[in-house]
């Protein structure tokens, strides 16, 4: 957490709040948040830069300045920014605050510490090994359906390894893959070679419809994910196995299971997924 869905509605609440915003200041907090530059370097350099575009990839979120820089967040577990129009305050695990020239501020925090930031040239976004060796976004045009039938059938890892894979596909995590399998009806330890056509259309299909749905309910808060305005999302409402062992399945009353697969804890029906 916070996964693609989550990052995405980030990222266009963002869009909406600090395009154009010039950059007059930063204070740092927690120095392990910033990977590159030094935090001098950063203060020194940063202000006076003005916001151009905000993108996502995968899990990352990627800031565009109009002088050709660019600022990569990588929120990882419990990562937040929020965005004020007036100074930032009370917040708790605050590491880092953006600050505007119209006294406005976007705040970085996280519990966990594990939250990460880099300010470098746009061209050398390739060089960072987590970004450079995504696969491609699953709502875009590059994932198809027989790039999806050709991964899986030369592979012998389990359905759930291999989508939690962002080598594979970018940007799923522990919760959406739960509900992406349940929508497909596949068990989470099946070997991804073993899916029939029928099961990868079916597997496809929910990959593309279970993100678009989250994404409209501007994603899944089950412990810290907040967006770029402090609003929490309400896609937990709609889960359909993720977070309810030992409840009914929603689509056929089988009591939901849970089991360590891939070393995630995973949920499943037991009798929808089979």
């Amino acid at each position: 957490m916070p996964e693609l869905p989550e990052v995405e509605t980030i990222r266009r609440g963002l869009e909406q709040l600090l395009l154009g915003r010039e950059f007059a200041g930063v204070e740092v907090f927690y120095h392990g948040s910033l990977k590159s530059p030094s935090v001098e370097e950063l203060q020194q350099k940063l202000p006076g830069r003005r916001v151009a575009g905000i993108e996502r990839r995968g899990k990352y979120l990627l800031l565009n300045l109009h002088d050709g820089t660019i600022l990569v967040i990588h929120l990882r577990m419990t990562g937040k920014l929020v965005f004020s129009r007036v100074a930032a305050s009370g917040q708790k695990h605050l590491h880092l605050i953006f600050s505007f020239a119209d006294g406005s501020c976007l705040a970085f925090s996280d519990i966990r510490k594990f939250g990460t930031i880099w300010w470098l040239p746009k061209e050398c976004l390739v060089e960072l090994k987590g970004i450079s060796s995504l696969g491609p976004e699953p709502l875009s045009a590059d994932f198809h359906f027989p790039y999806l039938d050709r991964e899986l059938e030369k592979r012998t890892v389990n359905i759930k390894a291999l989508l939690l894979n962002q080598q594979f596909l970018a940007g799923l995590g522990n919760i959406y893959v739960d509900e992406i399998l349940h929508r497909a009806c596949v068990l989470p330890g099946r070997s991804s070679r073993s899916l029939t056509r029928t099961e990868r259309l079916a597997l496809f299909a929910a990959i593309r419809s279970v993100l678009e749905e989250a994404i409209v309910k501007r994603g899944t808060t089950v412990s810290d994910y907040r967006d770029a305005a402090g609003s929490a999302g309400s896609f937990q409402e709609e889960l359909q196995v993720y977070g309810r062992r030992n409840q009914p399945c929603r689509r056929c009353g089988q009591t939901i299971e849970r089991k360590v697969v891939a070393g995630r804890g995973t949920h499943f029906c037991p009798l929808c997924q089979r």
